[in-house]
Formats: structure tokens, C-alpha cells, sequence
């Protein structure tokens, strides 16, 4: 297990699998709501033609097993449906990163969004029609099962269940599958940024819709959806917005050059009082050639001299806890994490937020530091590029 949940200790088509933590409390909250409610999916059925006798299943154990059976079969199919996205994305050369399970269903991590005309669009829409075909194949197989109650009630339910996500799924709201279509779709007619704005402003309609429908039926599961939805919608606008500032730009065109460096033997005392003149949360040591050797953070000078001092607590940077100890930066040197300076500012993000540090030290062939590319810099390009006003192809702004 690791910070985020259980990774599984095999691939699937090549593809990683994570099961979150809120997966693993999730899972039995549905197997126990599919269980108590046998008869009423019952009935249901019988409004599609379907009849099950559900009265021998609601008793003992036998309810809270099918339960379960189904519930781990509708995580089952929504792991088989990111896969049919992972799939489509690998035609276009993208990289699944990984596949999550989580408590509103599940994600594929994809190493970036194909931007070539549609391939958004079609990447998304193979999601919902693998959940069709695994509906469709269920239904087929009812006449194995038509004989016994139990197993026809959970292959039944997962055939309609499997059909019904893949619907919900086609909203136009984005991250579902529809907003990807959507905006999929309007790239074939306006630059990215546009599509993203404008497919996010339907997203916000169809988030408030939701919202007041869930509020009103007391569905207060439709009401979390709908909070979900609007504010990934957001955050979809801003990494538009954040992607169509570093496009075609490289490492070395935003990173800092000459950055403030230390030595490994640095005392912990003098280290630590460095951020009363810089508010940075660490700093790259290198080598009296230049070379890079690490990274290391105040913070962990700073629990390195509290605990010398005995106190065990993080204490004043600088105060009565950094007394003399005789460590030196060496005691607290971690790994750095390193970019090309040729490598695209758009790699450069992607990696900084996957990162533990959030700098990437930039390093040349010979492995010398020559620059340092964080968040500050991003914001310092995005500050710039507002300063400019607004380039051709956004809202307002056609292309001339």
C-alpha cells in the first residue's frame, strides 16, 4: 500500500491499476446498498420483461453475497471501460499513465490529451461504447443464467447498469466522457482554448441542473456528482489556460537561470537562515565544478536541528532551536529531479506536479546545473501572457 491506495501487482494490457483508499471504502457501502435492495432491482427488471423471483434471495447471507458479487462486477466494468479509453489512446501514440479506481467510479491517467482534430472526441466516446458492448454481451448471456435467481438478478442488473453509465456518461460535462466529446468536437472548428471554454460553460449549466435535480429528489449522491463536476470543470479551464501559455515553448525559454546554490558542507545553522532573505523552500547543491548533487529543503534542516536540540517540534526557522550540531547539508542531501533544457515546458509542468519537490533542476549533458524551473516560473509566464492581452483565437478574438 502506498500513500494513495493499493497498486495491483500486475498490469492490465500493459496499463497500471490503482485502487484508491476511497475504493476500498466504497465498495462495500455498494455491495451492501445492491444487497438491500434486491427486491426493488427485481421489480424493475419486470418492467423490461425480466422476471425474477427475488423473494428467496433476501434471506441470511444470500442477499449481502449477490450484493457483493455485483458490485465487484460494476467496478469490474468500469475498469474494462477505462481500459477501452488506455486502448484508443495508445493508437494515437499516448501513454496510459494509470488506471484509478475510486469511490465515484474510476479515471484513466493519460500521459497527455491527443490534440490532433478529434482524437479527444474519439478517445472519449470509446469508453461509453465498451460499456454498451459489455451491457449488450450480459443481456446475451441471460439465457445461461435464466434458471438460476441469484446469478440472472446480478447479470441483469450489470447488463442494465453498464448501459445506464455509459448514457450518464455522454452529458456534455466535462471530465465525463460527453464534455470530452464536446469539446473533441468544437476543436475541429476553434482553437483549444476556445473549445475548453466554451464546452466548460456548458459543463457549469449541466453541473447546476444536476444539482438542483439531486437537491429536489433528495439524491444527494447526484448533488456530490454535480459539486465534482463543476469544479473539475474549472480546473479544466485553468490547465486550457495553463497548456495554451507554454505550448511551443521550451525549458530553457521559462526556467530561472543561475539559481542560488549550496554546498554539501554547509552548516544546518547557516542553511536554515537563508530563508529570512529568499522564500524559497530549498535549494540545489552542487559541486565546486558545478555539478549537481542533490536537493536539499529547509524544512528538513529544520526538523534536523529540533531534533538535536531535543525540542521535537518544528520550532522558529533560525531561533534557539538552530543551534551549533555540527551537521552540514550532506545529513539532509535528497535526490533531485531533473529536466533537459530542450525538453517542452508543457513536460516540464506534467512533471513538477507529479513531483515530490515541485522544482525541477535543469541540467546540461554533462550533468551541471544551469537553471531551475518551478511553479513561480509558470506563474511568471502566465502573468506575462495575461500582461500581453488576449492572442487571436480566443473568445472574441477570431483568427484572422
Amino acid at each position: 500500500m502506498n500513500e494513495r491506495g493499493i497498486r495491483l501487482p500486475f498490469k492490465l494490457l500493459g496499463v497500471p491499476v490503482l485502487l484508491d483508499h476511497s475504493f476500498l471504502l466504497i465498495l462495500p457501502l455498494f455491495a451492501y446498498l445492491i444487497g438491500s435492495q434486491l427486491g426493488s432491482y427485481a421489480q424493475i427488471l419486470a418492467t423490461v420483461g425480466v422476471n425474477i423471483d427475488a423473494s428467496g434471495l433476501e434471506q441470511g447471507a444470500t442477499r449481502w453475497l449477490l450484493g457483493g458479487v455485483a458490485a465487484v462486477g460494476l467496478f469490474a466494468s468500469v475498469l474494462v471501460h477505462e481500459l477501452g479509453h488506455a486502448v484508443t489512446a495508445r493508437v494515437y501514440g499516448v501513454k496510459t499513465l494509470e488506471i484509478r479506481l475510486w469511490f465515484l467510479g474510476g479515471v484513466a491517467r493519460l500521459d497527455e490529451m491527443p490534440r490532433g482534430r478529434g482524437a479527444e472526441a474519439v478517445v472519449a466516446v470509446a469508453g461509453p461504447i465498451t460499456s454498451v458492448v459489455i451491457g449488450a454481451l450480459l443481456w446475451l448471456s441471460m439465457p445461461l443464467v435464466s434458471q438460476q435467481a441469484g446469478p440472472a438478478l446480478v447479470v441483469s442488473y450489470l447488463a442494465i447498469t453498464n448501459v445506464a453509465l455509459a448514457l450518464f456518461n455522454m452529458l456534455p460535462a466535462l471530465p465525463l466522457d460527453g464534455g470530452r466529446i464536446l469539446r473533441g468536437l468544437l476543436e475541429l472548428f476553434m482553437p483549444h482554448l476556445r473549445a475548453t471554454r466554451v464546452a466548460v460553460s456548458v459543463s457549469a449549466l449541466v453541473a447546476i441542473l444536476l444539482g438542483l435535480y439531486g437537491f429536489f429528489s433528495m439524491n444527494f449522491l447526484l448533488v456530490i456528482l454535480a459539486f465534482f463536476i463543476y469544479n473539475a470543470g474549472r480546473a479544466e479551464a485553468q490547465a486550457a489556460v495553463i497548456t495554451d501559455a507554454v505550448e511551443g515553448r521550451t525549458v530553457a525559454d521559462v526556467m530561472t537561470f543561475d539559481p542560488m546554490t549550496v554546498d554539501l558542507g554547509m552548516p544546518l545553522e547557516q542553511f536554515v537562515r537563508m530563508s529570512n532573505y529568499q522564500p524559497f523552500p530549498g535549494y540545489p547543491v552542487v559541486s565546486s565544478s558545478g555539478e549537481l548533487l542533490g536537493y536539499a529543503r529547509i524544512v528538513d534542516a529544520q526538523e534536523q536541528l529540533d531534533r538535536a536540540a531535543g525540542d521535537g517540534n518544528s520550532g522558529t526557522i533560525g531561533g534557539p532551536a538552530a543551534a551549533f550540531t555540527g551537521k552540514t547539508v550532506a545529513d539532509i542531501l535528497l535526490d533531485a529531479e531533473t529536466i533537459d533544457p530542450g525538453e517542452t515546458a508543457l513536460a516540464a509542468l506534467s512533471r513538477i506536479a507529479e513531483g515530490q519537490l515541485g522544482r525541477l533542476m535543469v541540467t546540461d549533458q554533462r550533468g551541471h546545473l544551469v537553471g531551475v524551473i518551478g511553479k513561480s516560473d509558470l506563474i511568471r509566464l502566465l502573468r506575462s501572457r495575461a500582461e500581453a492581452g488576449p492572442h487571436p483565437g480566443d473568445p472574441g478574438n477570431p483568427v484572422a
